[in-house]
């Protein structure tokens, strides 16, 4: 299966360990990071990032109760994670995987990269889905970014966006995105027939 893959990466002011050591907080990562709602290791995992340990989240976004499975598949200490969502609730997506990297550039600096493969449901919204797509990746960089720098737990995103506004990619604000929410908002209302497509259940990725 192809997947569209989005990738982001930001300057962090700290070390490479201290940035590492925001992304072990797996399972509680609600604790900090506004982008998140809720979020909780499931039972045999534990907080902390580690291979197999397995986590549910909980979004709001664009008016919709989101909740995502997710299990890290790839681990390498003090470097990097990915892992894939395997259950979904309120989210188009046919395949989801993540990864976080922690790395230094030419000058010393810290950089924190976060990749995003996936194909939606309907593969339509795959490209549709890529403004929106970025717009979240770079949030989340944005809340483990200032939460490692300073310390302050649970920054309103929007807030993030005014404080970094330097930062944020132009590409970000695709003219697309509005199109992708005019459709998502269709469909979710079943007023797009999608025959017995049911995008909405929580169902294992294949």
């Amino acid at each position: 299966m192809k997947l569209k893959n989005i990738h982001e990466e930001v300057a962090v002011d700290v070390t490479p360990e201290k940035m590492w050591e925001s992304l072990t907080h797996f399972g509680d990562v609600s604790q900090f990071h506004a982008g998140v709602e809720k979020s909780y290791s499931v039972e045999g995992s534990d907080n902390a990032a580690d291979l197999g340990c397995e986590r549910v989240c909980k979004i709001v976004d664009m008016g919709l109760n989101i909740v995502l499975k997710e299990r890290i598949y790839n681990y390498v200490e003090g470097e990097s994670y990915q892992y894939e969502v395997y259950e979904w609730k309120n989210f188009p997506i046919k395949k989801m995987l993540w990864g976080f990297k922690v790395k230094q550039d030419a000058q010393g600096n810290t950089l924190l990269r976060i990749d995003i493969d996936y194909k939606a449901k309907p593969a339509f919204l795959t490209s549709l889905m890529a403004g929106k797509m970025k717009k979240m990746a770079h949030d989340v960089l944005l809340g483990y970014k200032h939460f490692t720098e300073t310390g302050e737990k649970k920054v309103p995103i929007k807030s993030l966006r005014k404080r970094y506004h330097h930062l944020v990619p132009s590409r970000t604000r695709d003219v697309i995105q509005p199109c992708f929410f005019k459709i998502y908002k269709l469909i979710e209302s079943n007023k797009i027939d999608m025959g017995s497509i049911n995008i909405f259940q929580v169902a294992p990725a294949k």
